[in-house]
């Protein structure tokens, strides 16, 4: 046999997806790869497969579709679909109902018959939907079943649990096949995902305080060891009190680190427990200097939301926005000086005022950029780490050069604990202002806690080459009030770095 031998390719793919492949499909399924890719043995296409180039990538997503068996159909397993129905959704419906706000993740969630079934069963339980912010995400780690699921056709074989009234109301007959209702395809986003490799939570993906994850019949192709790994991605991923739906019996013998088992009649269900595996209450990178951003989650009622996290789109004239601000009451004032007082209310740390005054502005200028930044920083200083991430995400897309948006997901994705996602934040603001001190020193303290300090050193010693060229009262950026002067202190009494290219000691 080929070196490496074919159950060493077996653990490589493992290694990279988390599912184990039985030898004899696995054997025939590489065989016939090596003949497409004109490789002659194991180790070249192994070795392909490792390289990171345009074409191992489409190998990989050619064999995860030969890999993976993308068996689904809607509302699969009748008891647990009972379960969620008539008790897990309604009582997340109603814990939720203040803020209207509802987030669900089918991971591993094959041609999409799952995420569907699950927003076919909200339109059904709540009434006033469209007041709600509903949010259905899919993933899975094969592209081609992702593709399937998007278009939202199906054939018989996806309806042999469903009543036909159930198929009359939520999908349109064509040609031989069964097209679901654009309101109920609208519900649901669709996104490549890989338990194994991607870093959950994930603020930018907004698969983060998720209140319900079903990942059922995806463990039962795991090792061991990748359902531990993948386990505690979907449990962060959770809010606190959210719910994890299984296959039945896929974590017997599991740790269950932070979930506590449900036992119901139809099934067993997995809810987060802040008591039983306590939350981080201060970063897991140390900035500095220190940001005090506590993760709580403040209710915040549907009418202040800003169209569903979604960037306005149309143009307010000036005369139009001055007949809306009579109406409502509201005098005309320059958005230059509110957005001041807003920056003065931000430092004194009233930012409950901040947000009120900024959604209200917003309603005026959509656009502003400086608003989005402000209203993201105070709702992420008072605790609300989910709405400042939505809200981030809108300053980004009408602003991608504006580094504040990138700079608070980094602080975020820290308090999630997925410091891959806060290194890459780091970088783009370092990538659009090469002299961010905050930001070098930030990232360096990241790889500093993940063990790598090469960088860590090469990343302070950056900072304070900048620091050696700015007079020392300049006020640093992002971190309000303290001043070269003082940052120096601070750097000088917990590192002492080389002579730098500025001629510096610290």
């Amino acid at each position: 046999m080929d070196s490496p031998s074919l159950t060493n390719i077996q653990s490589f793919i493992s290694a990279h997806t988390g599912l184990h492949v039985d030898e004899k499909d696995l054997s025939a399924t590489i065989h016939s790869r090596l003949r497409h890719v004109s490789l002659q043995s194991l180790d070249d296409y192994c070795a392909f497969l490792a390289t990171d180039s345009p074409e191992s990538k489409h190998e990989w997503r050619v064999l995860y579709q030969k890999i993976t068996t993308g068996e689904s159909f809607f509302f699969r397993d009748k008891g647990q679909f009972s379960l969620l129905r008539n008790t897990i959704l309604k009582e997340l419906i109603e814990n939720n109902k203040e803020k209207r706000t509802l987030r669900l993740w089918s991971a591993g969630c094959s041609t999409g018959e799952e995420p569907y079934s699950l927003a076919i069963v909200i339109n059904e339980l709540i009434p006033d939907i469209h007041m709600w912010d509903i949010t259905v995400i899919g993933t899975d780690i094969n592209e081609s079943a992702l593709d399937k699921a998007a278009k939202g056709i199906f054939g018989d074989w996806s309806f042999r649990m469903v009543p036909k009234d159930v198929i009359a109301a939520y999908f349109i007959r064509r040609k031989g096949h069964y097209e679901i209702e654009p309101r109920i395809r609208r519900m649901v986003t669709f996104k490549q995902g890989n338990l194994i490799k991607d870093n959950y939570p994930d603020i930018i993906s907004g698969i983060y305080d998720m209140d319900l994850i079903v990942c059922r019949n995806v463990f039962i192709y795991f090792q061991p060891e990748n359902i531990s790994i993948a386990l505690n991605k979907l449990t962060k991923s959770l809010r606190d009190g959210g719910y994890l739906l299984t296959g039945h019996a896929e974590l017997q013998a599991v740790p269950l680190h932070g979930l506590m088992p449900i036992a119901y009649p139809d099934s067993t269900i997995f809810r987060r427990s802040d008591k039983v595996h306590k939350r981080h209450t201060e970063p897991l990178v140390n900035f500095l200097p220190p940001q005090n951003i506590p993760i709580q989650h403040v209710p915040i009622k549907k009418s202040e939301k800003h169209h569903s996290h979604k960037t306005p789109s149309t143009h307010v004239t000036p005369q139009k926005s001055a007949i809306k601000r009579a109406a409502a009451g509201r005098p005309y004032i320059k958005p230059s000086v509110l957005v001041d007082e807003a920056k003065a209310l931000i430092k004194d740390g009233n930012y409950p005022q901040v947000i009120e005054k900024m959604r209200i502005f917003l309603i005026d200028n959509p656009k502003q950029s400086d608003a989005y930044a402000l209203l993201a920083e105070a709702y992420a200083n008072s605790g609300n780490l989910t709405n400042a991430a939505a809200v981030c995400k809108e300053a980004i897309a009408i602003n991608p050069l504006d580094i504040r948006p990138y700079y608070l997901l980094a602080h975020i994705a820290a308090e999630y604990g997925n410091l891959e996602e806060g290194k890459d934040m780091l970088k783009r603001v370092i990538y659009l202002n090469s002299n961010c001190v905050a930001a070098y020193l930030e990232l360096s303290s990241i790889y500093e806690h993940t063990g790598d300090t090469a960088k860590a050193l090469k990343l302070k010693e950056n900072a304070l080459s900048i620091l050696g060229t700015l007079p020392p009262d300049t006020e640093i950026e992002f971190y309000s009030g303290l001043s070269v002067k003082e940052l120096l202190v601070q750097l000088n009494n917990s590192y002492v770095a080389p002579l730098t290219k500025s001629g510096m000691k610290v």
